[in-house]
């Protein structure tokens, strides 16, 4: 992209929002998101045209949208409208005005395109091969479905949250018997497609802020760990208890419930009864929530680089949008990379560690990251790099990969890792959590021998020596840094390991 800063604005049936983006590497960094919850949907009349009222309210949000965006001097805006916009009769006559009052150029996308770049965001920020997406707006839903990461069918559907409400739902209240027409309708509009009767691998991704505040309701209620809700699972039990407590609750009780959006109070229970139907006719396990979408699928379309061929390559090219966001030393991180790999390669040889395919790619990962947290305060950077790594959006990791690379990049000693495992109670096995210390107390003599951030440590050999470890570290270079802070920090190890270490330095 020629400019390091791009807008987006997406015009939907429910929100009209504007988001400003940063490019960071082959990812995006969002830094500003404004909305405007016009409701759209609700302006067309029976015709489908849509009155001055709505188009009235659409040009003042997008002329406060073009305020904003001359205040952050973004020139590079894309406008693009989806449901309400695609069926109004009159849209010609919107794109005109929009056009003459606000300078911005309306891109209507087909209900095809809006589905695949809702795919392209999912592909590209979650580590699935196979399975659906599903993005519900205020007057369309989107479905596809994809098989090893390539794009197989996709529909859109005639109705959305705001339809729905307005289909069935007769006053502030949803009465059963409403529930039921509408569970029967949306489940005659799934049959008509043999590709929806089964989720590829039990998966469905699902996308848009319906799916987002569902999941910070069940999170809430379950008081889970701070890891966001972008790769949380919404599991099929989950979304039977939220539609069994939520179903009979008035529109002013809805807007009680903690993490509800007092916007989405009288919208939810469409959507909730969407996602119950589609996995229940799918027989999927749940919902993988996507904090990613339409708007940040368009982003990444346009920017150029980064693969996204395997999960792996997904989770590779978030790691490296963190490094960039947290000015991290890329020297410092590829040194740390290379000396972990030899460290754990020469300890396997060794027989004293047994390391997976999928614990040596985490391992990797969290060599990159480890203490990030200096990029805050180099005092705390274990606590820093815990709290920062956790609250950090994880793009291709599923939670419980992001605990475990969060606990083992900011490992110090095993008391703490203990006080970070309490967010995570009944998370990880005795084993597993054996692993981390010392897959963590590893990591952690890696960083001393390049305290000097230098890349004094060429190679690295271990050999063991009876109950003891011999490392042989080869320099290029004053290692006096690393001598003094590597024979410091090796009780970590030695701990973990109940084996006594013992380090050789020697010129190379």
């Amino acid at each position: 992209m020629e400019h390091s800063r791009t807008a987006i604005i997406d015009i939907g049936s429910n929100t009209v929002r504007l988001v400003l983006y940063k490019e960071q590497g082959a990812g995006i960094e969002e830094f500003r998101n404004v909305k405007a919850p016009l409701r759209l949907n609700r302006f067309l009349d029976e015709s489908s045209v849509m009155s001055d009222e709505g188009i009235a309210l659409l040009l003042e949000a997008l002329k406060n949208f073009r305020e904003v965006l001359d205040y952050y001097d973004v020139t590079e805006v894309e406008c693009a409208a989806t449901a309400a916009i695609r069926q109004a009769k009159n849209r010609d006559e919107i794109i005109r005005k929009v056009k003459e009052e606000t300078a911005f150029q309306i891109r209507l996308l087909s209900g095809e395109e809006e589905a695949l770049y809702g795919l392209s965001a999912v592909l590209k920020t979650m580590p699935v091969d196979n399975g659906l997406t599903i993005d519900i707006g205020g007057g369309s839903t989107e479905i596809t479905l994809f098989e090893n990461r390539k794009l197989k069918y996709s529909h859109s559907f005639p109705f959305g949250v705001v339809s729905l409400k307005q289909m069935f739902i007769a006053e502030g209240r949803m009465k059963p018997k409403e529930q039921k027409k509408m569970a029967e309708y949306i489940q005659s509009e799934l049959s008509r497609y043999p590709w929806l009767q089964k989720a590829p691998d039990g998966v469905i991704a699902a996308i848009g802020g319906s799916a987002r505040n569902l999941a910070i309701v069940q999170q809430l209620k379950e008081n889970y760990p701070p890891l966001g809700v972008h790769g949380y699972d919404l599991t099929l039990d989950a979304l039977d208890r939220l539609r069994e407590e939520l179903s009979s609750l008035s529109y002013s009780e809805l807007e009680k419930v903690d993490g509800l959006s007092n916007e989405r109070a009288d919208l939810i229970l469409p959507a909730l009864e969407v996602f119950y139907q589609m996995a229940v006719h799918t027989n999927a396990n749940g919902l993988i929530v996507s904090s990613r979408g339409l708007r940040d699928g368009i982003m990444l379309e346009r920017i150029k680089g980064g693969q996204y061929k395997t999960a792996a390559d997904v989770k590779r090219n978030g790691i490296k949008r963190l490094l960039k966001v947290y000015g991290h030393d890329d020297e410092h991180h590829h040194q740390m990379m290379a000396l972990m790999e030899k460290m754990v390669n020469g300890f396997e040889k060794e027989g004293l560690l047994n390391v997976t395919k999928q614990e040596r790619f985490i391992i990797e990962q969290s060599a990159a990251l480890f203490y990030l947290g200096e990029y805050i305060s180099s005092s705390s950077k274990s606590r820093h790099t815990f709290y920062l790594l956790i609250n950090s959006l994880f793009d291709g990791f599923t939670h419980s990969e992001k605990a475990y690379l969060s606990l083992t990049a900011s490992f110090t000693n095993n008391s703490t890792l203990k006080q970070y495992l309490e967010e995570f109670n009944g998370w990880f096995t005795k084993e597993e959590i054996q692993k981390m210390r010392e897959y963590g107390a590893l990591l952690k003599l890696c960083y001393s021998l390049n305290s000097s951030k230098r890349s004094v440590v060429q190679d690295l050999d271990v050999k063991e020596k009876q109950d003891s470890i011999l490392i042989t570290v080869y320099c290029e270079g004053n290692e006096m840094a690393e001598r003094y802070q590597s024979v410091k920090q090796k009780r970590q190890l030695e701990k973990a390991l109940h084996k006594e270490i013992t380090l050789q330095f020697k010129q190379k």
